[in-house]
């Protein structure tokens, strides 16, 4: 038995994602275990690779079919500190924008199918963990290829559409105002088709249903 297939007894159940679940063990290591079959060896493969080419992700200890084992980063998530902090939505929109400047630098690994340039797909402020040496990018599950401006978009929906307090909503502005300020200006073009990208991928309320049909119903400019 590896160190990876340890007693769930030795685990701390710490979240639940849509396919799978996260575990804190004993020793301090995340455990990512699937609940669909998908084979996390693929995340890991990837993860390996963006760590190699100086992108910030958890350090990869293990992968199973069933089970990623990597680093803990300590640190609240950025969809965390614009809530705790609004007076720092503005910074953490450009900390999320160099993000995305910093993936546009990285070729995209041969192992992954389709073409053009490396894609996150679901790199929002709930995806960043503020980690003591900066921001860490988690959770590259739905990893592809195509146009770095569908990315862009991508965030900027995922935010955009979120229910919020009505308490929230002037700093999630402010933050989608700064995020889209230092981002390639052609990205907004792409949000029709983020729209529906993300209105595809899993079950949706009726309010952000209604939200995502809008934004699917723009004209580019």
């Amino acid at each position: 038995m590896t160190a990876g297939m340890r007693s769930v007894a030795q685990r701390q159940h710490l979240a639940s994602g849509q396919d799978s679940d996260v575990f804190i063990r004993s020793d301090g290591l995340l455990v990512k275990r699937t609940r669909t079959g998908r084979d996390l060896r693929c995340e890991a493969e990837m993860m390996l690779y963006l760590s190699g080419h100086g992108i910030p992700v958890p350090r990869v200890f293990e992968a199973t079919e069933d089970e990623l084992v990597m680093q803990y980063v300590p640190g609240p998530r950025m969809s965390e500190e614009i809530g705790r902090k609004p007076w720092l939505a503005g910074s953490l929109g450009e900390e999320l924008a160099d993000l995305h400047h910093r993936l546009d630098l990285i070729p995209a690994p041969g192992f992954l199918s389709g073409e053009g340039d490396l894609l996150h797909l679901d790199l929002h402020p709930g995806n960043v963990v503020l980690g003591p040496e900066g921001p860490v990018v988690l959770d590259w599950a739905s990893a592809g290829k195509g146009d770095r401006r569908l990315d862009v978009a991508l965030s900027w929906v995922s935010l955009a559409v979120a229910h919020l307090a009505p308490v929230m909503k002037l700093t999630r502005w402010r933050f989608l105002r700064s995020f889209m300020a230092n981002v390639d200006p052609e990205a907004k073009n792409a949000i029709p088709e983020a729209a529906r990208i993300r209105l595809a991928r899993h079950d949706r309320d009726p309010r952000e249903r209604a939200a995502l049909q809008k934004l699917m119903d723009r004209e580019p400019h």
